[in-house]
């Protein structure tokens, strides 16, 4: 599974981050390719994405809800703190901006396998279980089924008389 992938299904860096950059990512005249109706003025050099500039930030761009299915309406034309942001181990490396992000959320941190194609994935978290420790587990429960159980043998009466007779007659 890519980072864009990743990303699809969380979303908390664009509700988490204010994203400011260079005026002329917007300028259409300077080949920006940002939509500037999309951008506020922070300064005289750089422009943030609308609603990114506040207490609780969320870039007008991010469509869907966080955590669980989201996508960016620009992400073709997203600025470079977009384009730049590390995604966890898209790169083999943990990203501790995209942590706190998704802790931010109520999101876990991504592990290093998310990535990973879905069959991958399940490759992976199957080498993750023991069964022996499972079976061990299991197994010191006590069983409450006694349908088709095998007890010991009975010993009959006669048994249990010969058995401390049996010096007396000899």
């Amino acid at each position: 599974m890519s980072a864009e992938h990743v990303c699809l299904r969380c979303g908390a860096c664009c509700a988490y981050y204010r994203v400011s950059f260079y005026w002329a990512e917007a300028d259409p005249a300077v080949t920006g390719t940002v939509p500037l109706s999309l951008t506020e003025k922070l300064n005289e050099f750089r422009r943030v994405m609308a609603g990114t500039n506040g207490k609780s930030p969320r870039c007008v761009a991010l469509k869907g809800q966080i955590g669980s299915c989201v996508h960016c309406t620009i992400y073709e034309e997203r600025p470079s703190p977009c384009r730049e942001f590390r995604v966890a181990w898209e790169d083999g490396l943990p990203s501790p901006e995209c942590d706190k992000a998704r802790l931010a959320w109520g999101l876990p941190v991504l592990q290093p396998y998310a990535l990973l194609p879905p069959e991958q994935i399940i490759e992976h978290r199957l080498e993750q279980v023991d069964p022996v420790q499972n079976l061990k587990t299991r197994r010191s429960q006590p069983d409450d089924v006694s349908i088709g159980m095998v007890d010991e043998p009975e010993q009959s009466p006669a048994e249990e008389n010969d058995a401390g007779e049996s010096a007396a007659y000899s």
